[in-house]
């Protein structure tokens, strides 16, 4: 069963151009993952520091390979410092 995660992230406005680098390589290393349909990062249109994740994977399966990927947990761990609040996920 295919599974949808949206993830909303808020940047300090300050660190958009840093966060928008990192998330590129992120979106990048994602969509070469075995069982990833879609992976898409949005900016909201009126305001430049708000940032949606769309990502679609073929099962729980590879989900589970993303959330265990290096490239995830490096991305995490260079952002959470970028992020003015904690990110909204949710998962369908």
């Amino acid at each position: 069963m295919e599974k949808i995660i949206i993830a909303q992230l808020s940047v300090n406005e300050k660190k958009v151009e840093q966060f928008v680098k990192l998330a590129k390589t992120m979106v990048k290393k994602s969509k070469q993952e075995t069982g990833c349909l879609t992976y898409r990062l949005l900016n909201e249109i009126d305001k430049p520091n708000e940032f949606i994740v769309y990502e679609k994977y073929v099962n729980q399966k590879a989900v589970e390979l993303h959330n265990s990927s290096e490239h995830l947990e490096v991305f995490l761990k260079s952002v959470s410092t970028l992020l003015i609040d904690k990110p909204i996920i949710d998962i369908y």
